[in-house]
């Protein structure tokens, strides 16, 4: 990472890396999320699939799963092209994050809001609380890869940084949908890597008739005095016996220490 990203990254919360994306792979990792995209659509396999209210699927997890045979994910998030841009962030002591394809529903127009990637920390906070939240230290890195040309993800630049205005908490709780005078649309081009700060008020706008394809992904920083969490519901399919062995040796590592951090209920246990 340059100088100039980190500061870009930090000011604004994004920036833009060509040379994170791995040329020589694109290729197959286009087929291979054009395979997952036609498996799910034709619901051959599910794993964990967001779809509109009309069944269409605009974002699909699962793509380490071997019911997915796809190795190309994996090879992905561990390219040579990636993971200095993750070391300069979050250092070498790693765990597993997440990767799933966006798409576009084929039948209507859709988005799903306005919001920051806060997990379980409150959404209404007082200036201070989420001030306080805003200024932990970063413990995950996003990025997405275009596999076609993408403007479905739009930005307020900065606020990852302060406290949301009114006007913006009323988009965040209320008008989901409505514009934000200082928001950004993220152009991607195909074969263009974007990595960008979840704290950012953010939203995601898929038309019908522009098809989108797009790999998001991220990996979280570990240390092993980290509390262990509820496991998210969208990552329960990681826990499948089958999944490991799947994965690269060198993954395995980083499966670990994501699988140690996860507190399964008894409704889980019990399938």
């Amino acid at each position: 990472m340059t100088d100039e990203q980190l500061k870009h990254f930090n000011q604004y919360g994004y920036f833009y890396a060509d040379d994170a994306t791995p040329r020589a792979m694109l290729p197959e990792l286009e087929a291979a999320a054009r395979r997952v995209y036609d498996k799910v659509r034709a619901k051959d396999v599910e794993i964990f699939t967001h779809r509109t209210d009309s069944d269409e699927p605009w974002a699909v997890r699962g793509l380490f799963a071997p019911e997915f045979n796809e190795p190309i994910f994996a090879d992905y998030m561990m390219c040579d092209e990636v993971m200095p841009y993750v070391h300069a962030v979050l250092g070498k002591e790693l765990r597993l994050g997440a990767v799933l394809i966006f798409t576009n529903p084929r039948d209507q127009n859709w988005g799903f809001g306005w919001h920051r990637d806060f997990g379980k920390h409150p959404r209404d906070a007082g200036e201070e609380e989420e001030l306080a939240i805003l200024n932990q230290p970063q413990t995950s890195f996003k990025w997405h890869l275009a596999l076609e040309d993408d403007e479905c993800l739009h930005l307020v630049p900065g606020s990852h940084r302060r406290y949301r205005t009114d006007y913006e908490f009323a988009c965040l709780s209320e008008t989901r949908h409505a514009d934000i005078p200082s928001q950004k649309i993220m152009y991607l081009k195909k074969g263009q890597t974007l990595f960008w700060h979840g704290y950012a008020l953010h939203r995601g706008v898929m038309k019908k008739d522009v098809e989108r394809l797009s790999i998001a992904s991220s990996w979280s920083k570990h240390s092993d005095d980290d509390e262990p969490k509820e496991v998210d519901k969208r990552l329960r399919w990681m826990l499948a016996d089958n999944l490991r062995d799947f994965l690269p040796d060198p993954m395995h590592v980083y499966y670990d220490r994501w699988r140690s951090m996860q507190i399964e209920t008894a409704e889980e246990e019990s399938g």
